[in-house]
């Protein structure tokens, strides 16, 4: 009996081992974007998580020495050292050592310049100073609000990695001393933000209009789909101008292009031709318009659009007439620590709430509002998952064991006379 009790104790541990290392395998982990900062008396400073990460609680170590809110805002109190702890709702903690010092603090960090604009792969150096020039402590230091963006070395040399934008900040000796420059990099192949229509007809080499085929026009960013109607006619609405590969199908089940070719959309309404010719698409250009009239009116793709935190939406136009001249768009933000927009349209949320996105032409005559919310990513399900199976198990084995544990006291008490046994004393024929 002793060891059945042992081998299910052990089969237990096994178990709970087993279902609970998924759980912390998928759980979040929340971390400061600093592990230390430097203040001085009567400096406040305000914590920030890594991702955005949902914080339920901060403490401090020595309230004496630091004091911190429920925002996570510090303020130093007197000289010496405490530990910040940020917990959030699945129990989770990170610390940062906040270390306050006496004397007269910094006033302020120049920076050059305050915004930057660089193509993905290109450098720029920023220039920094403590402020006042002759501070005894003039060391600065650089960090990116997104090193997927822009990444910055202990120089200041900023380097661009991807599409998007990334605050770039200096701080002093003291964190609470500090200027940023708001860097915004474009992608080497610039997406136009102007959309048009895509008309044309599909032709066989011999001149017969193909009906029912399916027509896909596509690139890195976008995949349209249309079928040509018995005239062999089909239409794209909303296309954003670039280089873009058109694929044949016989229908939509099909998996292999019965021909392939490339096209360029140009900033205007297009006319085109497709001939199949065996496995390429010969594609003339109709009625090309040169972009000669003055704007009317610029419409938005969307008014409103929702978008997840750290996530992109890439706004294009449509402008009237559509053979108008081109006019440059620019983005402003009413609230750039909720959402920002890029010289390319390209809107990114940066931390829950709403913020509204104002596109205007250079002259200022047209100008046109996109409210934009934004909401904290999707939490995976997958956890929640993992958590209820582990609650079912431990519930059932604990059931289990109670049932074994009454049988085991039984027995040990009928073995020990505290029972007395049906079966003794009774005679059997």
């Amino acid at each position: 009996m002793k060891k059945r009790i042992v081998s299910f104790f052990v089969i237990t541990f096994l178990l709970l081992c087993a279902f609970s290392a998924p759980a912390l395998a998928v759980g979040d982990v929340i971390d400061f974007t600093k592990d230390s900062i430097n203040l001085y008396l009567e400096q406040s400073y305000q914590l920030t998580m890594k991702n955005n990460a949902a914080v339920t609680g901060y403490n401090s170590s020595d309230p004496d020495i630091v004091s911190v809110s429920e925002t996570g805002s510090v303020k130093a109190l007197k000289a010496g050292s405490s530990i910040i702890t940020a917990s959030d709702s699945s129990g989770n903690q990170a610390s940062c050592t906040v270390t306050v010092f006496t004397g007269d603090p910094p006033t302020g960090v120049r920076l050059e310049p305050t915004s930057l604009t660089l193509t993905e792969g290109e450098s720029s150096a920023l220039k920094a100073s403590v402020i006042p020039a002759d501070y005894e402590d003039n060391r600065v230091y650089f960090s990116s609000s997104d090193e997927s963006v822009a990444r910055v070395d202990e120089k200041g040399i900023v380097k661009a990695v991807g599409a998007g934008t990334a605050v770039i900040t200096v701080e002093a000796s003291s964190a609470a001393v500090s200027s940023q420059c708001m860097v915004t990099v474009e992608s080497r192949g610039q997406r136009g933000i102007f959309s048009v229509e895509v008309n044309g007809t599909l032709f066989s080499v011999a001149g017969e209009k193909k009906a029912n085929m399916v027509i896909e026009l596509s690139n890195d960013s976008e995949s349209l789909e249309a079928t040509t109607n018995t005239d062999g006619k089909f239409s794209f609405e909303n296309v954003v101008q670039g280089e873009y590969t058109l694929k044949i199908f016989k229908s939509v089940h099909d998996k292999t292009p019965s021909a392939a070719g490339k096209i360029t959309v140009n900033s205007y309404d297009m006319n085109i031709t497709c001939i199949m010719n065996n496995k390429e698409i010969v594609t003339l250009y109709q009625e090309q318009t040169v972009a000669t009239e003055e704007v009317r009116d610029v419409s938005l793709e969307k008014s409103s659009i929702n978008i997840e935190v750290g996530s992109s939406y890439d706004m294009s136009f449509k402008v009237t007439p559509s053979n108008a001249v081109l006019p440059t768009m620019n983005g402003r933000s009413d609230n750039e620590k909720v959402a920002v927009v890029d010289i390319d349209g390209r809107i990114t949320g940066v931390s829950e709430g709403t913020a509204t996105i104002t596109f205007k032409t250079a002259d200022g005559k047209i100008s046109k509002n996109c409210k934009v919310t934004v909401v904290m990513e999707t939490r995976n399900t997958y956890s929640w998952i993992i958590i209820t199976i582990e609650a079912a198990i431990i519930i059932t084995v604990f059931v289990m064991f109670m049932i074994s544990y009454r049988k085991f006291m039984k027995n040990k008490e009928r073995e020990e006379g505290l029972i007395p046994d049906k079966n003794k004393g009774r005679r059997f024929k």
